[in-house]
C-alpha cells in the first residue's frame, strides 16, 4: 500500500516537474530552432533580396519551390530555379557532412522493407485478404504525399527552367503533371 502511494507521488512529481523541465531543456537545443547564421544562411531573406521579391511574390515563389509548381512570370521563374538549386546544394552539403545518418537511414529502410514483406507473406499464408489489402494500400497512400514533397524541388526546376508551358507553341495552356 505504502509503496503504491509512494510510486504515485513520484509519478505525479515526474509529470508536474520533470517532464516540463525536460521539455524546456530539449526545446532550448539549437537543433530545434531556426538555422543560425553560422550554420546555414537564411535562404528566404537572401532570395527575397537577390530577386527583389515583394511579400506576395516571395510567397508564390516559396510555394512553387515547396510543391513543385510552375509560375508564369519569368522573373519569378528565375527565383524559383535559383531557390530550388540553392536548397539542393545545401542538402547535398548536409548529406556529405553526415554519412553515418545516410547509412542508418538505408538500414532502417531495408529493415522496414523486410518486415513489410514478411507481414505481406504472413497475411497471404493465413488468407487474410483484408489485412493484405491494408498492408499494400495504406503504405502507398501515406508514401505518395511524401514522394511528391521530396521530388518537388526537381519538379520546380524542370518546370521553371525554360519558357512557360502556356507560351510553348502547340500547347493550349499550362500542362499539369
Amino acid at each position: 500500500m505504502i509503496n503504491t502511494v509512494f510510486l504515485a507521488w513520484v509519478l505525479v512529481v515526474a509529470l508536474l516537474v520533470a517532464l516540463p523541465a525536460l521539455a524546456w531543456w530539449v526545446g532550448a537545443r539549437d537543433v530545434w530552432s531556426r538555422p543560425s547564421k553560422r550554420t546555414e544562411p537564411d535562404l528566404y531573406r537572401e532570395m527575397v533580396r537577390r530577386h527583389a521579391l515583394r511579400p506576395a511574390e516571395a510567397a508564390q515563389v516559396e510555394g512553387a519551390v515547396t510543391w513543385g509548381r510552375e509560375l508564369p512570370d519569368p522573373r519569378l521563374r528565375a527565383a524559383v530555379v535559383d531557390w530550388a538549386v540553392s536548397l539542393q546544394r545545401m542538402a547535398a552539403q548536409r548529406r556529405a557532412g553526415h554519412p553515418r545518418a545516410r547509412q542508418l537511414g538505408r538500414l532502417l529502410c531495408g529493415s522496414w522493407l523486410v518486415l513489410g514483406t514478411g507481414a505481406l507473406v504472413f497475411q497471404l499464408v493465413h488468407g487474410n485478404w483484408r489485412g493484405l489489402l491494408d498492408a499494400l494500400i495504406w503504405p502507398l497512400v501515406w508514401a505518395y504525399p511524401g514522394y511528391r514533397v521530396a521530388t518537388a524541388q526537381r519538379r520546380a526546376i524542370r518546370l521553371n527552367a525554360g519558357a512557360p508551358a502556356s507560351a510553348a507553341p502547340g500547347t493550349g495552356g499550362a500542362q499539369r503533371e
